[in-house]
């Protein structure tokens, strides 16, 4: 069974999502996934590595963006990377601003992908639920992160994965 492996809250400046953009649903997002890898988004991504955020994420072998969700089965995902606000972002590629505030750094294992997908929504929102911090649905995102130090080497290797999860949280005390 997964278990939250880590919980921290910080501050996240704003940046831009750039990669491969998808409309799809839980069900079909592994497509998203293989159909991104497949593809030649990630040469152009490459081609963006001097504006890439990356000071406070882990080197990764994939960031998953999802938003708009109109329902569980129903959102728009991007497939790519965290790049600074002035990115010269290429037709190719998808770009969606995000604003600076406080998200929710959480840290899933689990024996595998399918099973730390299907907990980590319930995990995740118990966890924040406990401390003084809410989830803004109001500028709700949700980011999968496969690092390579917690997900693919582990992975690689026959071991337990860990996915690292993005998500904008608010103080209760202000949503009051």
């Amino acid at each position: 069974m997964a278990k939250l492996k880590k919980i921290v809250y910080k501050e996240f400046d704003e940046r831009l999502m750039v990669g491969d953009h998808y409309n799809t649903s839980f069900f079909e997002s592994g497509n998203a996934w293989k159909s991104f890898f497949e593809s030649d988004k990630i040469d152009y991504l490459k081609n963006l590595s001097e504006f890439t955020y990356c000071e406070d994420i882990d080197e990764n072998d994939g960031i998953g963006m999802m938003f708009n969700f109109q329902d569980t089965n129903a959102f728009e995902l991007i497939l790519g990377d965290f790049m600074r606000v002035n990115t010269p972002v290429p037709h190719e590629l998808y770009k969606k601003h995000i604003p600076s505030g406080t998200v929710a750094c959480i840290q899933i294992e689990g024996n595998n992908i399918a099973e730390i997908v299907d907990s980590a929504f319930l995990l995740i929102t118990e966890a924040i639920e406990k401390t003084d911090q809410e989830i803004d649905f109001e500028q709700f995102y949700w980011c999968e992160i496969y690092t390579k130090e917690r997900y693919s080497i582990p992975l690689s290797h026959g071991k337990k994965v860990v996915i690292d999860y993005i998500l904008p949280v608010k103080s209760k005390l202000f949503a009051m």
